[in-house]
């Protein structure tokens, strides 16, 4: 009797599992790994956890030698498919594990990146309410080593679009890669793979390629956390990336002029929606269960850590602005001080030049009424003078 009440009550909660399945596309991820056993169980934690009900996870380890295949050991009765083992690369064991997946909606997630809260069923709300678009991105975030919130872009929404890839405005922002989900009938439409010959900008190669084909929209919210570190490729290698991109947009572009795919669709209206949106959309996947059988994750500390360090960060450079400011001020007003000072010396220099000159005019003017009466002096001595001579002259006949 209890065996079968055990069995019954097993049945009920299998069968409602299947029922939340049912109700909610299927989502397949891929994580390709190589030696990432530092970040790899974040990486993990952050898609199981979320207890999406209809969830593929395929895990692609190239054969790592540090703690990678004990941590997806720990992890591997949740995952669809996993292997350890030597192969072509990240874009080889991508398209490898794409293979042997089979969900509606798509993406990858390298083993050192993460996804954000709810991410994966606010994907599947997306794609849901709006049967018309195929391809996703969200707001851009970056994680420090640490798992820290180090950068949201909040100052703006991106808008991408294949005319921006055509001009090769392809940076500001870039597409973030652990932020796109697509349909499985656009990675199909697409060639249904990612090109292997590129060792670093396979990803950009693809958005081109989708490109050709549709919109992608913006979604305002966080969907995947992108980790920067010492040891990740676009750190070491962006110049390499860079140049990888620049070769891919020149055939881009050249296949556009010679008058191949020539679609130029305009940039998307961006996705937005409320919280409680998200929240009635999960309630109704799992409607009819009376068991709690999901628990999100909830990175609302990550945010909450990343504005909290903002503020501080604009209140102390707020503060070395304010003492700055008190600086140049200071140095103003000694700068002004000393101008007055010279002013002043300068006005009691030009007092006592004055002085002296006024001085030596007085000195001239009468150094020449000395030397005026002297003339006048001498004039009449030399008339007495010649009065002199003249009588002379008479008195001897001279």
């Amino acid at each position: 009797m209890i065996k079968q009440s055990i069995l019954k009550s097993c049945y009920y909660k299998i069968e409602e599992i299947v029922k939340a399945m049912n109700r909610s596309p299927k989502i397949s991820i891929v994580t390709p790994s190589m030696n990432q056993g530092q970040f790899l169980e974040e990486c993990i934690d952050s898609i199981l956890s979320q207890n999406y009900p209809n969830l593929e996870y395929i895990i692609m380890d190239g054969g790592s030698t540090d703690n990678s295949v004990e941590i997806i050991k720990k992890h591997e009765k949740y995952l669809t498919y996993w292997q350890s083992q030597a192969d072509g690369g990240q874009y080889d064991a991508i398209n490898e594990g794409f293979k042997k997946s089979s969900g509606e909606i798509m993406a990858w997630l390298n083993s050192d990146d993460i996804y954000h809260h709810q991410t994966l069923f606010k994907v599947a709300y997306i794609f849901t309410q709006h049967m018309h678009i195929e391809w996703i991105t969200g707001r851009p975030t970056v994680l420090d080593k640490n798992g820290n919130l180090s950068f949201i872009l909040y100052e703006f929404l991106p808008a991408y679009s294949r005319l921006k890839y055509l001009q090769k405005d392809y940076k500001n922002p870039w597409i973030q890669q652990e932020s796109c989900f697509w349909r499985r009938t656009l990675w199909e439409k697409a060639g249904s793979r990612i090109y292997t010959d590129l060792a670093f900008a396979g990803d950009l190669e693809l958005w081109a390629r989708f490109f050709r084909f549709t919109q992608l929209y913006t979604a305002d919210t966080l969907l995947g956390g992108f980790r920067q570190h010492e040891n990740q490729k676009t750190k070491l290698f962006m110049d390499k990336y860079i140049e990888e991109a620049e070769l891919i947009l020149d055939d881009e572009i050249d296949l556009f002029q010679k008058g191949t795919c020539k679609d130029l669709l305009p940039i998307p209206d961006p996705v937005s929606f409320l919280h409680n949106e998200i929240n009635s959309f999960i309630d109704n996947i799992y409607a009819s269960t009376p068991y709690n059988i999901y628990k999100l994750s909830d990175d609302s500390d990550l945010v909450i850590n990343f504005l909290i360090k903002r503020l501080i960060e604009t209140g102390a450079r707020l503060i070395d602005a304010e003492a700055d400011r008190a600086a140049r001020l200071e140095v103003i007003e000694k700068q002004h001080k000393e101008f007055a000072e010279k002013i002043d010396e300068c006005e009691a220099d030009r007092a006592a030049r004055l002085e002296v000159i006024n001085k030596q005019a007085e000195e001239a003017k009468t150094l020449q009424t000395h030397l005026a009466k002297r003339d006048a002096m001498i004039y009449e001595l030399q008339n007495e003078l010649n009065s002199l001579r003249r009588k002379l002259i008479i008195r001897h006949g001279l």
